[in-house]
Formats: structure tokens, sequence, C-alpha cells
């Protein structure tokens, strides 16, 4: 298995870096290495602040359009498993968890996004789910519980798939605020653990919904998932950048 996911560790902070450029794409091993380096961080019980970003010049944008095997339903399964997985780590880790995004922050890592507790991104970054547009379900929240992290009426712009400015998405609550590296970084060193540990609960949904929605995947038709139109959309989205 290829390194698509560094972790780099100092004192006061962990870091995981997306590794699988150009685009960042969220494939299995991806999610396989940020699940199993989460669930390592968690372990150690030292819960440090973590900073989630990529190498490149986009945070990622979404599932990989080369996996055919996501028209397999049970494989398709394991993938939203492993997403949502990663979603209840990072929902009930004890200490801040914070997005530092640029280029490009679409499907599945726009998802990534909205589950940590904040996001800190570029002027120049866009952000959506225009995945939607091409029948290519959510991997890591389920839809129905997605406003357990953003606005209803941002839940309803991000469905209809355009791509949302810079500007647009601080308005919307997708990103809290503009900024560097360095900016990310100070504001998850910054922020207050027993804080987090009190509000994190209240952020996250019921099991019910994951499993309702693990259902949902064994029996959606995948066939109508049209990678080959979304693989070139998003080229075309990288050359007009």
């Amino acid at each position: 298995m290829s390194n698509k996911v560094i972790h780099e560790e100092n004192d006061v902070l962990h870091s995981l870096i997306i590794n699988n450029i150009p685009e960042n794409s969220m494939d299995m091993e991806v999610l396989q290495q940020l699940f199993i380096n989460l669930s390592a961080i968690t372990s150690d019980g030292n819960f440090k602040p973590v900073v989630i970003r990529s190498r490149g010049d986009n945070f990622s944008m979404g599932y990989d359009c080369s996996c055919h095997l996501v028209k397999d339903n049970d494989f398709l399964l394991s993938v939203v498993s492993l997403g949502t997985g990663i979603m209840q780590l990072i929902r009930n880790y004890e200490a801040p968890v914070v997005s530092y995004c640029k280029g490009f922050t679409l499907g599945a890592g726009l998802e990534l996004t909205l589950i940590s507790d904040y996001s800190v991104g570029e002027k120049n970054s866009k952000y959506g789910l225009p995945d939607i547009l091409f029948n290519f379900p959510s991997i890591i929240i389920p839809p129905e519980g997605m406003r357990h992290f953003i606005p209803g009426n941002t839940v309803k712009e991000l469905a209809t798939g355009r791509i949302l400015t810079f500007n647009e998405s601080l308005e919307h609550g997708i990103i809290f605020r503009d900024g560097n590296l360095q900016d990310a970084e100070n504001m998850a060193t910054s922020l207050n653990n027993t804080f987090f540990r009190r509000i994190k609960g209240s952020r996250f949904m019921k099991n019910e919904i994951i499993k309702a929605y693990a259902h949902h995947i064994e029996t959606i038709n995948t066939k109508t998932i049209r990678l080959k139109e979304l693989e070139s959309f998003r080229q075309k989205l990288r050359e007009t950048a």
C-alpha cells in the first residue's frame, strides 16, 4: 500500500496530509489510511489537535473516478462504511480537528471538511458537491445527517451541485475563515479541548441514520453512476483553474 496519507506530529499538533495528487482523490487507500491514522491518534490518548491538509494544488476533488468497483453495491458499501467510520472517529475525538483547504474541495473532500470542527481556506479555493449531478452518492456523511454540520439552506445550495466560491462558502458556513496553513495550525492549537468535549456530541447524528444509509447503499442502482462524465468534468475544472 502506497503512502497516500502522511502523518506528521510535533509537540502540540498532529498533521494528516493527503498525498494523492493531482486531484487528491479519496480512493479506498486514502480512506483506509485516514481511518488507520485517526484510530492510532485516538488510541494514544494524548488528544492533540489535528490539522487535515493536502499536498499539491487541491484539497480533494472527491472520490476516485477511475474506480469502477463503486458500481458494485458491496464494494460501495465498504467505501461508505469507511467514510462514516472516519466521521465517527473525528466526531468522537476529544480535541479540535481543523481542515486546511486550497484549490478545489469537492465531493468526499468537502464532506471531510464539513465533519471537521473548523475549516480554514485560501481565498481562491472552491467548494461543492458536483458529484450529485452524476449520481455519485455521499461516502462520508449520510445526506439525511448533513444538517448536523451545516444549515439547511446550505444543504439545499450544495444539493444543486453548483461549485461555490470562497466568499459564498464563507457566507454559507462551510468555511470558518480565510488563511494559510500557519493560520489553520494556530487555530487548532489555540482552541479549548474541554470546550470541544462538550459540543462534539451535539453535532453527531444518531446511529439509525448511518444504518439506514448503509441499507440504502446496498439497494441503490449503481448503474446510474456516471463515472466517465464526472472524470471529464473534473479534468475540465483543473484545466480552467
